[in-house]
């Protein structure tokens, strides 16, 4: 609308103004109210359209820059937190670890302990409790019981049974039994001293 009337504006003032002015003040004024007014409208509707456009790139360049801003402390944040997450991990480790020697290390010494204890003792062929009755050499009984159960089985290879009867003939006295029944090994040592 302001482009259509400035050529006419342009005309009427090009043809004589003085002239026009003259005869017809009061048109000339409404005209360049008319102008004015609608030049003032087309500005501020301008105006208005760019600051809306202003605005809304700047929202928008904002909301990129905080986007980015969060991505950036979320970024910080979790290579922070892994970092403090592999050092407390680390050291962890190496407590367990620490921890874990120790513990073998006393065990060891304990296990060192318990076999010299038992190194020390003899146990029992049948039922591998401590012995305290000794057949011959490498084999012994926590009890009687214990003897006369495995002696069927530990007559045929008895060491003390086929030495003494090398040294002494076969005899009742040095079979290692007495009316059939397995001796203890006390009294089977006793029997063959006198």
């Amino acid at each position: 609308m302001v482009e259509e009337q400035a050529p006419n504006v342009g005309v009427v003032v090009g043809v004589g103004v003085e002239e026009q002015v003259e005869n017809e003040p009061w048109i000339l004024d409404d005209r360049m109210k008319e102008m004015i007014v609608s030049l003032q409208r087309h500005w501020l509707n301008d105006y208005q359209q760019s600051r809306e456009k202003l605005l809304i790139e700047l929202t928008e360049k904002l909301h990129q820059e905080f986007l980015a801003d969060q991505q950036k402390i979320r970024t910080d944040l979790l290579s922070q937190f892994k970092d403090e997450l592999d050092t407390t991990r680390a050291e962890l480790e190496a407590k367990y670890r620490e921890s874990l020697k120790m513990e073998i290390t006393k065990l060891q010494e304990k296990h060192k302990r318990d076999l010299s204890t038992i190194k020390k003792k003899q146990w029992c062929w049948q039922c591998e409790n401590e012995a305290i009755y000794h057949c011959c050499w490498n084999t012994a009984y926590c009890s009687v019981q214990c003897q006369q159960s495995h002696w069927a089985t530990h007559r045929k290879y008895c060491r003390r049974k086929k030495q003494n009867q090398g040294a002494n003939g076969s005899s009742a006295g040095t079979s290692g039994q007495v009316d059939g029944q397995p001796m203890q090994p006390e009294k089977a040592s006793v029997l063959q001293a006198q």
